[in-house]
């Protein structure tokens, strides 16, 4: 995770702009989807949009409050990895990276040497 984070602080300024607006991209995405699964998690432990959560068993809420917290890791992870993989998918399919640095971009956030600084 540290050597992911040193990767892409030490991008060039055009790769961390590039990586900065596919994994903003992600983000949302996943922040999106994060958001209609929580609501389908209400449902599932029975709490209700317009009742006060201090209504209910404090058990329920930590509950599903600890899945939405997993849940939104999980969206995060899988649309970041997901809106990199297709966007640099598309440098993969034109011949700009291999496949070894398209997965090393996508699911473990290291970027190519030349991509660095220095």
């Amino acid at each position: 995770m540290i050597g992911a984070l040193k990767s892409q602080l030490n991008l060039k300024p055009h790769f961390y702009k590039e990586s900065a607006k596919v994994g903003c991209f992600g983000c949302l995405m996943g922040g999106a989807a994060t958001f209609y699964i929580s609501w389908f998690l209400s449902f599932y432990f029975g709490i209700e949009a317009d009742a006060p959560l201090h209504s209910y068993d404090q058990a329920v809420v930590i509950s599903f409050f600890a899945c939405c917290i997993v849940v939104l890791i999980l969206c995060l992870y899988v649309f970041c990895a997901l809106s990199a993989f297709a966007y640099y998918g598309l440098k993969f399919k034109r011949g700009s990276i291999s496949r070894d640095e398209l997965v090393n971009i996508s699911f473990k956030s290291i970027y190519p040497k030349r991509w660095q600084k220095g």
